[in-house]
Order: structure tokens, then sequence, then C-alpha cells
């Protein structure tokens, strides 16, 4: 009894590694030719979206940053009309949250996984699969 309540901690620490599997998306190309040059412009503008997720970003953080440092020169103002000492520098002034750009690359996919299916191409969703153990089959 003693060494089965030693199994339960790693039953459960089994357990919740199982239920941590990544899922996968597998795009299966459209059958005919046609449908596999849409699939592939699909590609192309997913391409373009992205250099624009990426400028944006760009744009965003520029922007946060001159927006920094004018919180920190009317701080440094502020500390010193005071006769307070500067304690803190332009990037704690920063505030990065601002800029995220998981909902430009989410709008991305989006686009291109509707642009895929519209071409006749198909998407599957699932489990990862398990790694191969030594000696499986080959």
């Amino acid at each position: 009894m003693h060494s089965f309540c030693r199994l339960i901690p790693l039953i459960f620490l089994l357990a919740g590694c199982a239920a941590q599997m990544p899922a996968v998306t597998h795009y299966e190309q459209p059958p005919n030719p046609g449908g596999r040059m849409c699939a592939a412009q699909c590609k192309e503008a997913m391409s373009y979206a992205r250099e624009g997720c990426k400028l944006k970003q760009r744009a965003c953080t520029n922007t946060m940053q001159e927006q920094a440092i004018k919180d920190y020169e009317l701080y440094t103002s502020d500390q010193f009309k005071a006769r307070q000492p500067v304690e803190l520098r332009p990037r704690d002034f920063e505030r990065p949250e601002t800029c995220v750009p998981a909902a430009c690359q989410d709008a991305m996919h989006a686009k291109y996984d509707r642009c895929f299916e519209d071409c006749g191409g198909h998407i599957v969703s699932g489990a990862a699969p398990a790694p191969e153990t030594a000696g499986g089959a080959e």
C-alpha cells in the first residue's frame, strides 16, 4: 500500500503532461492544378500580409517609444522642479504591452485559411502525433 501511495503523484504528473499535447494543423493541397495555383497565391498574399504586420508592429513600437521619451522628459522636469533625484530611465516609461502583434497575425492566418479552403484545400487540425519509441515500426 505504501509504494502505491508513492505512485499517485507520478500518475497525476503523467496525466498532466498528456493534456499538454500541442495541436497540429495540416494543410491538404487542392486536388487539381488550378486549385494548387490558387493556394500558392494565398501563400503569397499571406507573405505580404506578414510584412504588413511587421510594419504595423514597428510603427507601434516607434510611437510607444516616442511617448515614453515625452513622459520621461515630463518626469525629469517635475523631479528637477521638486529637487528630487531622477531615478527612472526612458525605458521605464515604455509600455510594450500596447503593441501586441497577435491580433494582426491572427487575422492574417484566418484570411489565409479561408483563402486556402476557397481554393479547394482542406485544413485538418488535431493533436500532435506521439514521438516514436526506439525499436518501433520503421
